[in-house]
């Protein structure tokens, strides 16, 4: 059977499983029909009567069968089928991490009948043999890659069947609903039945509980997706305001270049950090200001641009020098719930009040006194900043939270479109047979899912993003 291109699943793969480099172990991994055997036939136990039994660690060293080299000393285990990670029949090597011993022992293993694993393709064959379904398998790469707590506790609810299960009951319903409407269709006249009052009745109630679930699933979409990728600071101002040095104090590193001439960034650098254990992009961005120069003009239009797209807007007030025009501007175009304004250099003398500025702001606006030379307030500005996302929409509950990509969400927006359709085409009294093909798209949308209607396009770009060895 082939998959992908070039992938035969019927044969007996290997891969290195950990970073290939220095350290104390690495992995390599075995899985198919032949795993067992070729792992036998380089594998030789410390001791005459050790046994490879499911799930027991041998001590023994990795020997080339035909010059009789001893390559390393090394653990093994081998696993029986169907109690492994992919229902095949699978075996680890554990042996001293390093790039040459790695490479040694894989290609011994390829040597002698094996074939390099495909990205993915472990966690492949446990969703092809039933093991795991498509979103958790998803949720494998999403613990791999998780960049802080929030992420890793969502993908650990997402590997461990927590979107089956919140689709699994949507499904129940409309399967429910279309057996009868099949039923009305195929056997009525046979019968003499009318299923119609039947189907009817269980869409009415079901139809409210239906839509509310869809619109939870896909309402949490915004949120998963900042936890994922970390929520965006813009930090934005005139130019030689402090931005850059703004921008390296939360990296804890020179990341941007600091000057005393204006106009030193020309475009927007984007790093992520932690804070508090809250992934966050800190963009810093050209400043702001009137220019003829086509390369400032350009770096400009694309800080207005990454303002707009902002989660949070950090506008950053030089607290040394009088405010200018532009600042004005800015702080009345200070977008109240999704702005915090940064007074930046107050280790110096003082040349801006507070009240000056929320003279010029339409709204309740968090303003903090920081110095980002010196460090001045910089946990009251990163208190603001958790404070700011704790009070929109993204705070929700991890723990309640069902972790969905913008896969699910289309296919989450493609079943509700297609129940919306249904539901209207009843009111218009369309005839069944109509109906139902409404119905249909909806639970193939959902089964998408979860991989039981499993595309081989949709297979193929999840599973190329794992690495070689998952």
């Amino acid at each position: 059977m082939t998959l992908f291109e070039g992938l035969d699943l019927t044969q007996t793969i290997a891969a290195i499983s950990t970073p290939v480099g220095m350290g104390g172990i690495g992995v390599i991994r075995l899985s198919g029909l032949k795993a067992h055997i070729i792992t036998r036939e380089i594998f030789s136990p410390k001791s005459p009567a050790a046994s490879l039994k499911h799930r027991e660690m041998v001590l023994g060293d990795v020997v080339d069968p035909e010059s009789h080299e001893i390559i390393d000393e090394v653990f093994t285990v081998l696993m029986f089928a169907p109690h492994t990670y992919t229902r095949e029949d699978m075996a680890e090597i554990q042996c001293h991490s390093g790039r040459v011993v790695l490479e040694r022992i894989l290609k011994l293993l390829l040597k002698h009948g094996a074939r390099l694993a495909g990205p993915g393709e472990f966690t492949l064959r446990a969703f092809l043999n039933g093991r795991i379904d498509l979103t958790e398998a998803e949720g494998v790469i999403e613990v791999i890659q998780a960049q802080s707590e929030a992420s890793l506790k969502m993908a650990q609810k997402q590997l461990h069947g927590g979107i089956r299960e919140a689709i699994e009951p949507l499904l129940k319903e409309i399967n429910q609903i279309l057996t009868y409407m099949e039923a009305d269709l195929d056997f009525s006249e046979d019968l003499g039945m009318d299923f119609t009052p039947t189907w009817s009745a269980l869409w009415e109630k079901s139809a409210p509980s239906l839509f509310h679930a869809l619109d939870r699933l896909m309402e949490g979409f915004t949120t998963c997706q900042m936890i994922r990728e970390g929520f965006e600071v813009v930090i934005v101002g005139t130019p030689n305001v402090g931005k850059s040095s703004i921008l390296n104090r939360f990296l804890g590193k020179e990341r941007a270049i600091v000057t005393e001439f204006p106009g030193t960034t020309r475009d927007f650098i984007e790093e992520g950090t932690l804070i508090q254990g809250i992934p966050f992009r800190i963009v810093d961005t050209a400043g702001l200001r009137e220019s003829q120069d086509p390369v400032e003009k350009i770096g400009t239009a694309q800080s207005l641009h990454k303002k707009r797209q902002a989660d949070i807007v950090l506008l950053v007030i030089d607290a040394a020098r009088p405010l200018d025009e532009e600042e004005i501007s800015l702080l009345r175009d200070a977008e109240k719930g999704k702005t915090i304004i940064a007074l930046n250099k107050y280790d110096l003398p003082r040349k801006v009040s507070l009240q000056e500025v929320e003279e010029y702001l339409s709204g309740s606006v968090p303003i903090v006194e920081i110095s980002a030379k010196t460090g001045l307030n910089w946990e009251k500005l990163t208190h603001l900043l958790v404070e700011k996302i704790h009070a929109n929409e993204f705070n929700q509950d991890i723990q309640s939270l069902i972790p969905i990509n913008q896969r699910h969400f289309q296919l989450l927006e493609t079943a509700k479109d297609a129940l919306s359709r249904f539901d209207a085409g009843i009111k218009q009294n369309l005839e069944e047979v109509f109906l139902s093909q409404d119905l249909w798209e909806a639970k193939r949308a959902l089964e998408s899912i979860t991989g039981k209607t499993p595309d081989d396009d949709i297979l193929s770009q999840i599973f190329h993003n794992f690495c070689v060895g998952k």
